[in-house]
């Protein structure tokens, strides 16, 4: 059986002068523009993830050549340099925002935006040019290793805050980093949720996991060729329906580090 491959790309920021510490995380406005192009000239027809969950829910069609362009995080840049070149071109997309870190809403003690983000009030703006709106937690944790009441509160706040700022329900979620075990996917659903994107740099396809969807992580040292590639369902591997073994193995190192950075003693202040 031929499984039909549907390339989901992840973007954070579109930007000429990212800030530092996004590292590779970004693309130029020109890259940006060129992958947009190569879109279109693979006859690609663009649909938000709740419009991919949804069709293949219902057993509905989709687009001969689907795709999903997703971004993450809540940078400024993705409504002021992403949006409107999307919108001039009749493309839609899903943005996944990290509440804490929108400005205007005040940010919690210890939690640093990792650049210019998009302010509370232009949230609605993100809808207004097409996209759909989603949440990416709270605080950008890494949910799978903190505690759970924790978790349960990053997944809850940030759905919250969002449909109380857009005055409906927000559907989709993203989370921070890609990290999920089975206990967060839980709260996501239990939350009301319909479904949630993870990274995992894998082809996403008919059976993927509405769960843990995968995408492909564009960065600024991804070449165009190989986004031409993942448009035709080339060069990735197709998302599998387990969860690999460096990823749990990766999972246990970082509680073991969150475990043993909690119990070193900690240094009265001078």
């Amino acid at each position: 059986m031929t499984i039909r491959r549907i390339p989901i790309l992840l973007y954070h920021s579109v930007s000429e002068q990212p800030p530092a510490a996004l590292g590779p995380f970004y693309v130029t406005t020109a890259a940006f523009e060129r992958h947009l192009e190569l879109i279109l000239e693979g006859g690609h027809q663009a649909i938000t993830v709740s419009q991919l969950v949804d069709r293949l829910a219902n057993h509905e069609h989709l687009p001969p050549h689907p795709v999903v362009i997703t971004f993450d995080d809540g940078f400024a840049d993705t409504l002021e340099m992403a949006a409107p070149r999307l919108w001039s071109r009749r493309l839609v997309g899903t943005v996944y925002l990290t509440t804490g870190y929108l400005s205007g809403g005040g940010l919690q003690p210890g939690v640093i935006a990792p650049g210019d983000m998009l302010p509370w009030g232009r949230v609605g703006d993100l809808e207004a040019a097409g996209l759909e709106v989603g949440a990416h937690a709270h605080t950008h944790a890494h949910l799978d290793v903190m505690p759970r009441a924790q978790a349960r509160e990053e997944v809850r706040r940030s759905k919250a805050l969002l449909e109380e700022s857009l005055g409906h329900p927000v559907r989709s979620f993203a989370y921070p980093h890609g990290y999920t075990d089975p206990f967060v996917q839980g709260e996501v659903q239990a939350a009301g949720f319909e479904s949630a994107c993870g990274v995992r740099n894998a082809l996403s396809h008919a059976l993927d996991d509405r769960w843990r969807i995968a995408r492909l992580t564009v960065r600024a040292d991804t070449p165009a060729e190989r986004v031409a590639a993942w448009l035709r369902g080339e060069e990735a591997p197709i998302a599998g329906p387990g969860e690999a073994l460096q990823t749990r193995a990766w999972r246990g190192l970082r509680r073991l580090s969150r475990l043993t950075s909690r119990r070193q003693p900690q240094r009265r202040p001078a």
